[in-house]
């Protein structure tokens, strides 16, 4: 039993997080609600996604993604030895 619980343990020691720093968490109150709602199931997605393909992410170093995502663009951290996914920029495109 014991060894089962360690193996859940790892496994969720592994998991990915998904972090928004403050400055940007007021950008993000900003956009509207399904915007919103679009981009934060996008990082868990991406979260999501890393964890399952973190073998192929290099060791070294953030791997650094950008995008156009519902209207804005998007940057973001993947660090795979830290098993963080981070919100670096969000700037509304203009319309």
């Amino acid at each position: 039993m014991a060894s089962i619980e360690s193996a859940i343990s790892e496994q969720l020691a592994q998991a990915f997080t998904v972090f928004i720093p403050l400055a940007l968490q007021s950008r993000m109150d900003l956009l509207p609600a399904d915007t919103r709602h679009t981009l934060l199931g996008e990082l868990f997605r991406l979260a999501v996604q890393a964890w399952h393909e973190r073998c192929l992410l290099p060791r070294q170093g953030p791997v650094t993604l950008e995008f156009l995502l519902a209207g804005c663009d998007v940057n973001i951290e993947l660090d795979a030895p830290r098993a963080r996914l981070t919100l670096v920029s969000l700037v509304r495109a203009p319309h």
